[in-house]
């Protein structure tokens, strides 16, 4: 026991930063890389049985130092799986005598579809970073977009509302050149896409092949189709929304919309669109729209994931806020 004590008063000594006692004499300090003093209690180590070498030849062999990463805080393993089963994320005191000195370890960066933000992330947000420690930035824009600046190293989750082919469709749209290797969905739920029209429109039912002629411009007046002599006025998510692109993938079986369609610039602006003119036809999302503004049109069900996307497995890091938003989900669905 002598020797092992020997043993780690030396490693103190070599490790970087000054080392000294705490005022007890019983635990040793020693500099945590500028992330702020850490607390290393040789004695209780060696009652544990553990040697110099348990931890530093065998997991932190550079310089012989613990090189802790800001993941290895998060993830229970390593050093931290011995704690307790707490992590330093959740307990910064427990290792560091200024926790505030400890670095903190980066967001996760979530953008894309408003479809996602809305019905997922904005309402489990609170729930996921308590649960898991992990602070969260948000970009709510659209699928395509979030497709686009997650190719580009921008974020590390791409939100999307539709299919992983149609969500591609639209970061197109967006500007994406080149498509990613092995991007992986996973979904977190399911929501429906609807159409809406004025709720002074007499025509409320409408088959798929229906709604695209609509679309594609094949019909253009409502007269055609029971209503008033007028011409249809198509209003569709952005270009680079999934909304849109699972629409035209689904119901129009991927053939054009008519040039004549207006896009948005966010999916709520359907619904506006349409609820102030009465010849207005639009799809968004079933939480987007509003029965006291339009009328739900009746005809078969669209339904659609709300999903993240990556490129390649997610990080421990990441993954770890995929399962808790699954979880939160997954609760409140009940």
């Amino acid at each position: 026991m002598k020797k092992l004590m020997l043993g780690l008063a030396a490693l103190a000594a070599a490790l970087a930063g000054p080392a000294g006692a705490t005022p007890d004499g019983k635990a040793l300090l020693y500099g945590g890389a500028g992330q702020g003093k850490v607390i290393f209690d040789g004695r209780l180590h060696a009652s544990r049985g553990y040697a110099c070498k348990s931890c530093h030849a065998d997991l932190f062999p550079a310089r012989k130092q613990a090189l802790i990463s800001m993941d290895d805080h998060g993830n229970g393993t390593k050093c931290f799986a011995c704690h307790d089963g707490r992590t330093a994320s959740f307990d910064c005191q427990s290792c560091h005598r200024d926790p505030a000195a400890a670095a903190k370890q980066p967001p996760v960066r979530i953008h894309g579809a408003a479809s996602v933000f809305d019905s997922v992330v904005s309402p489990y947000r609170s729930a996921v970073e308590k649960a898991t420690g992990i602070s969260l930035a948000v970009d709510k824009n659209n699928a395509g977009k979030g497709m686009k600046e997650l190719a580009e190293g921008k974020c590390d989750l791409a939100m999307v509302s539709a299919s992983l082919e149609a969500s591609l469709a639209a970061a197109r749209s967006a500007g994406l050149q080149q498509a990613p290797a092995d991007l992986r969905m996973h979904l977190i739920a399911t929501s429906e896409v609807v159409f809406v029209v004025h709720p002074s429109n007499p025509v409320k039912t409408l088959s798929w092949e229906q709604l695209k002629d609509i679309h594609t411009g094949k019909v253009a007046s409502w007269k055609e189709l029971g209503g008033k002599d007028q011409p249809i006025a198509v209003y569709t998510d952005a270009a680079a929304s999934a909304t849109r692109g699972l629409v035209k993938q689904v119901v129009m079986g991927n053939a054009d919309y008519a040039p004549a369609a207006r896009a948005v610039g966010f999916v709520k602006e359907v619904n506006d669109r349409v609820a102030q003119d009465e010849a207005g036809v639009g799809a968004l999302g079933l939480e987007f729209a509003d029965p006291k503004q339009v009328a739900i049109v009746q005809t078969k069900k669209v339904e659609r994931p709300l999903a993240f996307v990556t490129i390649g497995a997610p990080s421990e890091q990441v993954q770890r806020v995929i399962d808790a938003f699954r979880a939160e989900a997954k609760a409140r669905a009940k």
